[in-house]
C-alpha cells in the first residue's frame, strides 16, 4: 500500500510541476477555409495557374510570387508565417514530402463537417451531412472554455467570415460572442460599431461572405477591448476565390493574411496581457484536389481534400519549422490541444473527443 501511495504521490508531483511551467493563459485559433497544402508548403503552383490564365507570366501576381523554388515561392506568398512564425516560433505539420501528415477524420470533406470537427473534437458524419444545417447540436470547444475560464460574456469569442458559424460555433447561441458575416453584436468599442457600418457598405461577391479584412479589423478591435481569453478568427477568402477559378486571388488572399498574422502577432507580443502568454493554433477545415481539373473543389469525390495542415505557435511549445517523419495527426485533436495548452482536459466535455497532439507537449 505504501508503495502504491508512493508512486500516486510521486505522479501527482510530476503533474502538478507540468502544470506549473504552462505559461498559455489564452489561445488564438485562426482557420483559413479551404488552403491546400501545395500552396502553404509550396507556394504558387504554375501549373494551376496555367490552367486558369494562359496569360498568367503577365499577371501582377506571377511577378510577385513566383520563385525558384517551392521554398522561395511560399516565402514569397506568406513572408510572415514561414520567415518569423515557424523558424522562430512555432512548427508546422502536414508537408507528405517530409513524411508529416494532417487528415480529416470526417469523410465528408467540406466546411461544416470540418468546422464542427475543429470545435467539437469529433466527426459526426452521421448527423451534419450539409453546409446549410441548422444549429450545431453538440456543444464546441468555445463552449466549454466559456464555461471554464469564467470570464464574461466576450472572454470567448467565434469571429468569422462565413455567415454559418453563427450556426457551428455554439449549441446555446447567446452564451459568449458569436459574429459572422454582415451581423453585429452589442458593444462599447466605436472601431467595431465603425467597421460593422462599413462591412454593410463594402459587399462581397457572395452574400453569406464578408470581406476577411473586417472579420480581422473586428476580431483584433475585440481582443484589444474585451482582453479575450479564447477566440476563433474565421478567414474564408482562399474558399470562395478558389471556387470561382481565380487563382490570381486565392494567392493574394493568402498573402493578405499573411500580413494580418503580422499585425496579430505584433499586437500579441506588445500588450502585456497576451506577450508570452498566447498559443496559437493555424489550420483549414478541409483540403482541395490537386489537378488542374479538381484543385477548385473538395467534398467527397475528391479523396484528396482530406488532407490538411496544422501550424502551433506557443510559449509551452518548443518545436521549430516543418515536422519529418511523425505519425499522423488529426483535425479532431485540436478542441483538444487548445485545452492542453490551457491545462484544462477537454474530455471533461467529451470523452470521445481527439485527444491532445502529445508531440507539441513533448519537452513540457
Amino acid at each position: 500500500m505504501r508503495q502504491i501511495l508512493a508512486f500516486i504521490l510521486i505522479t501527482l508531483t510530476v503533474a502538478s510541476g507540468i502544470s506549473a511551467q504552462m505559461k498559455t493563459e489564452n489561445v488564438v485559433l485562426i482557420t483559413l477555409d479551404g488552403a491546400r497544402t501545395q500552396e502553404i508548403f509550396g507556394g504558387l503552383d504554375s501549373e494551376i495557374f496555367r490552367s486558369v490564365n494562359k496569360n498568367f507570366e503577365k499577371t501582377a501576381a506571377y511577378r510577385k510570387y513566383n520563385a525558384a523554388t517551392p521554398i522561395e515561392r511560399r516565402e514569397k506568398l506568406m513572408p510572415f508565417f514561414w520567415q518569423t512564425l515557424i523558424k522562430q516560433h512555432g512548427s508546422i505539420a502536414g508537408s507528405r514530402e517530409l513524411h508529416s501528415e494532417v487528415k480529416t477524420t470526417n469523410k465528408l470533406w467540406f466546411s461544416y463537417p470540418g468546422y464542427s470537427e475543429i470545435l467539437t473534437g469529433q466527426a459526426h458524419d452521421d448527423v451534419i451531412k450539409s453546409n446549410s444545417h441548422p444549429q450545431n447540436p453538440f456543444p464546441s470547444v468555445l463552449d466549454f472554455l466559456h464555461r471554464k475560464l469564467n470570464a464574461g460574456h466576450n472572454a470567448v469569442a467565434e469571429i468569422s467570415s462565413w455567415d454559418a458559424f453563427m450556426r457551428i460555433a455554439t449549441n446555446k447561441p447567446g452564451s459568449f460572442v458569436v459574429n459572422a458575416a454582415y451581423e453585429t453584436y452589442p458593444t462599447k468599442s466605436t472601431e467595431i460599431t465603425d467597421l460593422f457600418r462599413l462591412q454593410s457598405q463594402v459587399l462581397a461577391p457572395w452574400p453569406s461572405v464578408r470581406h476577411d479584412y473586417f472579420t480581422f479589423k473586428i476580431a483584433l478591435a475585440h481582443m484589444k477591448q474585451y482582453r479575450t481569453r479564447a477566440i476563433h478568427i474565421g478567414f474564408d477568402e482562399t474558399d470562395d476565390y478558389a471556387h470561382d477559378r481565380n487563382y490570381e486571388r486565392v494567392l493574394d488572399s493568402l498573402h493578405m493574411t499573411d500580413s494580418w498574422l503580422r499585425e496579430l502577432w505584433g499586437f500579441l507580443q506588445s500588450d502585456p496581457r497576451y506577450s508570452g502568454k498566447t498559443s496559437v493554433i493555424i489550420t483549414t477545415d478541409h483540403g482541395r484536389g490537386r489537378t488542374i481539373k479538381d484543385w477548385s473543389d473538395h467534398g467527397e469525390d475528391v479523396p484528396e481534400a482530406q488532407h490538411i495542415w496544422m501550424a502551433f505557435i506557443s510559449p509551452d511549445s518548443r518545436l521549430r519549422g516543418e515536422w519529418q517523419n511523425t505519425e499522423t495527426i488529426y483535425q479532431d485533436q485540436i478542441a483538444a490541444t487548445l485545452c492542453r495548452f490551457l491545462n484544462l482536459n477537454y474530455s471533461e466535455q467529451n470523452p470521445e473527443a481527439g485527444k491532445p497532439v502529445t508531440r507539441v507537449f513533448a519537452d513540457k
